[in-house]
């Protein structure tokens, strides 16, 4: 089946649901870096509980937004839609969720490499912790996620988005295996390696409240989560639940000067009062590009033809 990602309309999400979820659905990404041995403890694990469930396995790439819609449509409140993988996967889950305009919880096994999502919100990484979690858990949380519109596509990120040196990052790393194993210090060395490609561009941010110009910068990230990048605190502040988008940017900067930045994230200081670094805290706002530039979402790479970004935040209920 085709679908078009066209984001549905903004909802007003109430919180008025504490259940027993009685049918768990999985949905997969085998080809992540754990995903044929957590298919196989998932289906042993289960065995253990007195519900029924089902696994969906992922075999191409938004495989998992097209699932995650069917599902939502077709499926009765009793079941809950799980997403299992890495930052991307949640994305595409959520994604799917969002498009279906069915609101109902998300749930989540983090089983990738970055785990960003996972991080912020000190969630196991074992999958028979995980399990326990939403199982015992008995009413979801409600977050915030970006609703973001570009010139050529509507787009959903639950942790950030983000131009220039990250989006470049993502593309090398998409070129090579190195993706499946990204962390905090791999992700930082791919930094390094990216610098001396990465040209600046002209960046304007407009919203309610300011308009701001940069007429060289390295990066723009929009921020709804502490972490992006296998564990980078782009934005320690960042805060998913306050209808909030926290815009970090970064100038062009010099070889030393990037030195000193990446030294200030390894040692947890605030790398966001270096000369060069800018935050901005907006409910709304609009992100004009002077170039084509590389950008991701979630760690998904974004179409390159993308010059304009409208982005606002929208409530999702996570079982977490």
């Amino acid at each position: 089946m085709f679908f078009t990602y066209t984001i549905a309309i903004k909802r007003e999400l109430v919180i008025n649901m504490s259940t027993n979820y009685t049918h768990l659905i999985f949905i997969i990404n085998e080809h992540s870096r754990k995903g044929k041995h957590t298919r196989k403890l998932l289906t042993r694990h289960m065995k253990e509980h007195a519900m029924s469930f089902e696994l969906h396995t992922t075999e191409y790439k938004r495989h998992a937004v097209e699932l995650a819609c069917e599902l939502a449509q077709s499926e009765p409140q009793e079941s809950l839609i799980i997403a299992v993988g890495g930052d991307g996967t949640l994305n595409e889950v959520v994604s799917g969720l969002y498009l279906s305009k069915i609101d109902r919880p998300v749930s989540y096994i983090p089983t990738g490499s970055g785990n960003d999502f996972a991080r912020s919100h000190d969630l196991s990484k074992s999958i028979q912790m995980s399990l326990e979690r939403i199982i015992n858990k008995n009413s979801p949380v409600e977050l915030d996620i970006l609703d973001c519109h570009t010139d050529e596509e509507n787009l959903v990120a639950v942790n950030s988005i983000g131009f220039g040196i990250d989006g470049m990052v993502i593309s090398k790393l998409d070129q090579t295996s190195s993706k499946k194993t990204i962390g905090k210090s791999s992700y930082l060395l791919s930094v390094l390696s990216a610098f001396f490609s990465q040209k600046s561009f002209s960046l304007s941010l407009d919203s309610k409240d300011l308009t701001i110009s940069h007429p060289s910068v390295l990066l723009v990230v929009c921020a709804n989560h502490k972490f992006f990048g296998g564990g980078i605190p782009i934005h320690p502040l960042a805060d998913a639940t306050d209808s909030y988008i926290d815009v970090v940017v970064a100038e062009k900067v010099n070889f030393l000067e990037l030195l000193q930045i990446l030294y200030m994230l390894i040692t947890k200081e605030s790398h966001l009062s270096h000369k060069k670094m800018h935050s901005y805290r907006v409910s709304s706002c609009k992100l004009t590009l002077d170039s084509q530039q590389y950008g991701q979402r979630d760690g998904e790479l974004i179409d390159r033809n993308t010059h304009t970004l409208s982005i606002s935040t929208v409530k999702q209920l996570f079982w977490l």
